[in-house]
């Protein structure tokens, strides 16, 4: 693996790592029996990582920037961070818990007090949580919760799945919370205007596709919108727009028997042509072959 993007299907098979449920999260004990621990160059994972030390401590470089962790630190890692291991001691022990990109995405816009967790991502340079030690035992019940779940072939696996990493979620959103709000204040508002904006587009993405709407709302030029955020986040708008449609596409096309047209029709593309290239430039395949290779899971609107 060199320094580019890679999917979590691929990482866990470059891991060997068998607690993966349906190639969208994984939930898994990291130390140093993992298979090609030492041979992690940095890479761009598209997918959200949490990542808590249980014991011993490790090295890693975050965006070309060494940092040691130790028990009770916790890395919450988006796809824009380069990652990778660079040493670890004998006695290191994690849980990881990995979720695709779509369905994170999606399930932060399931919740509005979710979003903490994008300014979280957008304004600390160093993703870490610094967790007690009574913390650290309690999210790590639920990471092996989570885990166990995965590796276990229950009738209502999905569901549980579900709402156990919302628990999950909750319960490092109280940590999150607390660190954004000690978090140096805004300057020139940008990051206030950003949330802004993250709000608006949770709210209309499925029909409002171009800027100047979202520009419109807020009562600001397309041009400035565009250059706060990408100011605030190294990101474009269409990355945050084109990632909740992507992901709601995703969701509809392998939980729900709605046809290849009917999901143009309600995320409002102009027709289904316009939606399969749009798919296709973020997916690599076709709507139809993404489902195809992707049996219908269930009718129920759970995002696992």
């Amino acid at each position: 693996m060199g320094e580019r993007i890679i999917r979590l299907s691929e990482l866990m098979a470059y891991h060997e790592v068998k607690e993966v449920y349906k190639d969208s999260v994984a939930c898994f004990r990291m130390d140093n029996s993992l298979v090609n621990i030492d041979t992690i160059p940095p890479v761009f994972a598209d997918m959200f990582s949490f990542l808590l030390v249980e014991s011993g401590t490790a090295m890693f470089s975050i965006n070309c920037r060494e940092c040691s962790f130790r028990r009770g630190d916790m890395l919450l890692l988006s796809p824009s961070s380069l990652v990778a291991i660079t040493g670890q001691s004998d006695d290191f022990v994690a849980m990881h818990l990995l979720c695709e990109r779509s369905l994170f995405e999606h399930m932060l816009s399931s919740f509005d007090a979710y979003q903490s967790y994008s300014l979280f991502f957008c304004r600390t340079e160093t993703p870490v949580l610094h967790l007690t030690d009574v913390q650290t035992d309690g999210v790590l019940a639920s990471m092996r919760q989570i885990s166990d779940t995965i590796k276990k072939s229950y009738v209502y696996q999905k569901n549980i799945l579900n709402h156990q990493m919302h628990a999950l979620f909750l319960q490092v959103l109280e940590f999150v919370d607390a660190r954004v709000a000690v978090l140096p204040p805004a300057v020139n508002h940008n990051e206030a205007l950003f949330h802004r904006f993250i709000l608006l587009l949770i709210q209309h993405y499925r029909e409002e596709h171009y800027l100047d709407f979202y520009a419109r709302r807020l009562s600001i030029s397309t041009t400035y919108l565009s250059r706060v955020i990408r100011k605030v986040t190294q990101k474009t708008a269409g990355y945050f727009i084109s990632g909740m449609l992507y992901a709601e596409a995703c969701r509809l096309l392998v939980y729900t028997d709605m046809t290849i047209q009917a999901i143009a029709y309600d995320l409002h593309f102009s027709d289904q042509s316009a939606f399969g290239k749009f798919f296709k430039s973020n997916a690599g395949m076709s709507p139809q072959r993404y489902r195809t290779e992707r049996p219908l899971r269930t009718r129920h609107t759970s995002p696992l």
